[in-house]
Formats: structure tokens, sequence, C-alpha cells
């Protein structure tokens, strides 16, 4: 048994909505950790099936856990925000209730931010398991450019190239996070949020595949296609009302470059980054589908997995399941 910290070192908010099959696993991986100053924070989104009494029952066995139930759903970024918001430490770190964690994740990654006091945040490579726990294949998740000095430098790393944004689970540096957007209630507010970070702090690496991320059917990115669904899984209250989500997370780029205490010649070279990123990863097509999606709603799928298919997978799983098969 650990005893409560009255200020652990590490936060960890878990947000999660009818978990039952996999959010055992993921808190059992987070309480077998070899570093043991941390808060979980479980934020149940009204859940319908078994999850709050698995929730609760790990709840009332260490102290270091606190379930938190809302009375209705809030959609998923207000549930994420709020297991941060209550959270306590130095450091912070979401946790997906599908995915698995290494037992020397958190010791790596806060040893690392340690040593390093200008990184924002700290993630290892990731090993994509299935829906059993197989292992798909390892990524490694360092996105060259983010870990440089220079600020502009690591937007263009996180705003121009391909990636899934599993650096979203990585370990945060508390102070940072809180200075970020968080994530609004769209679809791509993870990829600007992240995006904004890098220009507060440096992203650090550790080696070594020390979690484990769930690719499974029922996961958001692959149940949820059609623009209305995906505003709706965000935020309840939006509805199923069109967001303009690409045209949303452009339009946060620039604010957030505006927004960013940098240098004049780092906030012009952001600028320059923001014009370049519409004749990249088909920015600009994706752009003209976010408008088409308005009246063909189910082309934004379409339009997703054509591009897969032809040009080049997901990020992260897809790659990982590509790789697998040569």
């Amino acid at each position: 048994m650990h005893a409560q910290s009255a200020s652990p070192t590490v936060g960890i908010g878990m947000p999660v909505f009818n978990g039952e099959r996999y959010v055992e696993a993921a808190i059992s991986s987070i309480l077998a950790q070899s570093f043991g100053d941390f808060e979980l924070v479980i934020c149940d989104n009204a859940s319908t099936d078994r999850t709050e009494a698995i929730c609760r029952r790990f709840a009332a066995a260490d102290p270091r856990i606190r379930y938190v139930r809302h009375a209705e759903n809030l959609g998923a970024h207000p549930n994420y925000n709020r297991s941060f918001e209550l959270s306590r430490g130095r450091y912070f770190k979401w946790a997906a209730h599908d995915d698995v964690l290494k037992p020397e994740f958190l010791a790596a990654c806060v040893a690392a931010l340690e040593q390093n006091t200008d990184a924002a945040l700290c993630q290892s490579d990731i090993d994509y398991i299935d829906e059993e726990g197989r292992s798909i294949g390892t990524r490694r998740s360092h996105l060259a450019g983010a870990e440089s000095a220079e600020p502009a430098t690591r937007f263009a790393a996180l705003v121009l190239k391909a990636h899934d944004c599993q650096a979203m689970m990585g370990v945060f540096r508390r102070s940072i996070l809180a200075r970020s957007i968080l994530l609004p209630s769209f679809h791509g507010a993870d990829r600007a949020m992240l995006a904004q970070v890098a220009l507060l702090g440096r992203y650090i690496h550790v080696p070594g595949a020390l979690i484990q991320v769930r690719d499974h059917g029922a996961r958001y990115s692959r149940s949820r296609t059609r623009p209305g669904d995906r505003a709706a899984w965000h935020d309840t209250r939006a509805g199923t009302r069109h967001s303009f989500p690409v045209w949303r997370t452009y339009r946060t780029y620039w604010q957030s470059v505006a927004d960013a205490p940098v240098s004049g010649l780092a906030r012009a070279r952001a600028r320059l980054t923001l014009l370049a990123w519409w004749f990249r990863n088909f920015n600009a097509a994706r752009m003209a589908v976010d408008l088409i999606g308005i009246v063909a709603p189910g082309f934004v799928g379409q339009a997703e997995r054509f591009k897969q298919k032809v040009f080049s997978p997901a990020p992260g799983a897809g790659e990982a399941r590509q790789a697998t098969k040569r």
C-alpha cells in the first residue's frame, strides 16, 4: 500500500467513457510503475457499463487514485481538460483508458524532464498493440526538430510533419501545459495544442517502447469519420454541427504564434511555416474536403481512406501495420 502524497510529483488524468474492456489493464499498469509518487485522477464521463464499479474498486484499494464521475457525458475534450484541472504535481500525463504503460515509463520520463529543465514534455517510443494486446509494431515517437532550442524549428516539426499526436500521451511539465489552450472542442485540437506547446518548450525523448497504444475498431479515429459524429464526440454541447475542424486548426496555429512569448524573428519564421503548411501533407486538399463535408458528410471519411490507401498510411498504428506486412 502506498501512502498518498500531499503534493505528488506526477498527476495522471484518465478520462474514460464505457471503458470496461480495457480500463482495468490500464489502471493496473499505472499502479505497477517503479516511480510511485503520483496521483491518478479518473474522470468518468457518465459510463453506462461496468467502468464505474471497476474504477471504484481500484480507488478504494489505493489512496493515490481519485475517481470522479460526471452526472452526464460532457464529451471527450471537456473530460480530458477536467482531468488536468483536478490533478496536482509538477508533471502531468494523460493516460488513455485502453493503453498500457511499461513499469519504467514514469521513472524514465520524469528523470529526463528533471535533467532538461527547458523541456515541455517527454515521450518514449510506442509499441502499438491490437485488441488482444498483441504487438502490431513499434514506432519511434520522436519528431526530428521538436527537440531544438529554436521555438520556430519545433513549431515547424509539429505543424509540417505527419504524426499521430501520441506526444499528447507523454509526460508534460505542468507549468507549460497550463499556459496552453488545452483541448478545444474540435477534431485536430490535439494537433493544435501540441504545436502551441512546442512554441513554449522542447520535446524530449527516452529510448525504448515504454508505452503500448491499443489500436482497435472502437477508437475514435477509426469509428467516427463523419464531421457531425466527431463534433458530438468531442463535446456533447456542440451537438452534430459542422465545426470546420481543419480551418479551426489552422486558425489556432496562427493565434498561437501571435500569442507566443518568442522573439520577432522566431515569430516571423513560424508564420512562414504556416504559409508552407498549405503545400504539405495534402493540407490544401483537406481544407477543401472540410468544406465539401458540409453538404456531403460521408465524403470526409472517404477522402481520408483514399489518401491512406493510395498515398500513405495513417501515422502511427497505420505505419506500424504496413511495416509488419513488408
